[in-house]
């Protein structure tokens, strides 16, 4: 395992197993009706039922130059087993891949919206229809992409646009939850609960992550007490959420944008709980510092949160074709393999994946075997918020407060 640079600042880890899980991850990610102030128009429907028309693209056409990835730090040239069909293949040295890095999901539509102009995006899927809707995206051409249909059909459905066209290709999918030291937090397995973060016992002692929609939806579970879909909050709901985690402030030592530094901070006893995507719950698993202590994954009684992330193809791009291959180059079964073995991450690409992923401890240690797990209550996917301002605008208030 390799974790010695900063990573991902918006990952995690799940591999779904099974139909049953699939058919509960299609349910949960269900159509692209996101927007910002206003709700965007529904985009991720899935196939309609008259076949669209077939998007071509011809890279051998296309101008040589650099392609710009605006990327999650790690997936870049750090990570050439992500790139090496493309890097190693015809346009590898004409068109080479340049990489910026976004910091969440917002911030990488708002540069994109202001005029940025990347070839690539990889938004998760409750934004990337709200890129469809301001006109910044276009379908990509999947005669280009080899593996696409490894993706499992419920997976890969929520990125179909109503038109019949593929707008999102997934790559990463993942779970998140607090990682806790069960000598300094001593609760059972059944205690756990997202309410931990208003327990003054824990004073400073515990972090979250900065995103503010995500706030709002642990403040929501807090309040339920029970499992309920964070995704469909009302204004009432939203803002009894927010007085909860303003009330959580105390216990709050940061709410934290770099996920290394989280890590870091765990490791190093700073923090007794943090919330955690699955790479940092395998690290501070695995440190040498913490190998006599009792660190544990939580699932809390009222569900996880997960996600899914993958890529688009800006509508501005001169080089729609190349892009297309670059982004096959990591939706191999082998690259996909080696996002769990690096990055302890799952991979949206299934076909074949399994028998490839080297370290086979992480089949146990991540339930890999139980479809039940990444099934609605266990787990929340996100989608797309028709009111999206209103649990960023909540959130950046419990941050502001």
């Amino acid at each position: 395992m390799n974790f010695e640079n900063d990573r991902l600042t918006r990952r995690g880890f799940v591999v779904l197993t099974g139909a049953t899980s699939l058919s509960a991850l299609l349910a949960a990610c269900g159509g692209g009706d996101g927007g910002e102030a206003e709700p965007a128009p529904p985009a991720a429907t899935g196939a309609p039922t008259d076949a669209p028309a077939a998007v071509t693209f011809d890279p051998a056409s296309e101008p040589d130059g650099p392609i710009t990835f605006f990327e999650w730090a790690g997936y870049d040239k750090t990570s050439p087993w992500m790139w090496e069909a493309y890097t190693k293949g015809e346009y590898g040295k004409r068109s080479p891949l340049k990489f910026d890095f976004l910091e969440n999901d917002i911030q990488a539509l708002a540069k994109v919206a202001s005029g940025y102009n990347p070839d690539v995006i990889h938004p998760c899927i409750a934004y990337w229809p709200d890129f469809h809707a301001a006109g910044l995206v276009q379908p990509f051409d999947t005669a280009l992409l080899p593996d696409y249909e490894g993706i499992p059909e419920a997976i890969r459905a929520p990125g179909v646009g109503e038109d019949g066209l593929v707008y999102h290709v997934p790559f990463d999918i993942g779970f998140s939850a607090f990682v806790y030291r069960a000598d300094k937090i001593p609760i059972t397995p059944e205690e756990e609960s997202w309410s931990i973060l208003l327990d003054p016992a824990y004073e400073g002692k515990l972090a979250t992550f900065s995103d503010p929609v995500t706030i709002i939806k642990i403040g929501a579970l807090i309040n339920a007490g029970e499992p309920i879909d964070p995704n469909e909050l009302t204004s009432e709901q939203i803002e009894a959420a927010k007085e909860t985690m303003i009330q959580a402030k105390p216990q709050i030592r940061n709410f934290w944008d770099n996920n290394q530094g989280n890590i870091d901070d765990f490791i190093n006893g700073n923090l007794w709980g943090t919330y955690m995507w699955p790479d940092g719950y395998l690290q501070a698993l695995r440190h040498e510092k913490l190998k006599d202590v009792d660190v544990r994954y939580m699932w809390p009684k009222e569900g996880r949160l997960a996600w899914v992330c993958g890529f688009v193809l800006n509508a501005a791009t001169e080089q729609p074709g190349r892009a297309t291959l670059a982004v096959a180059a990591a939706n191999t079964p082998e690259a996909a393999a080696s996002l769990t073995d690096v990055f302890a991450y799952g991979a949206a690409q299934q076909e074949g994946v399994l028998e490839l992923i080297k370290d086979k401890e992480l089949i146990s240690i991540f339930s890999l075997d139980d479809p039940s797990a990444f099934e609605p209550p266990r787990a929340w996917f996100e989608q797309p918020l028709p009111n999206r301002q209103e649990y960023t605008e909540a959130g950046e208030a419990v941050k502001a407060a």
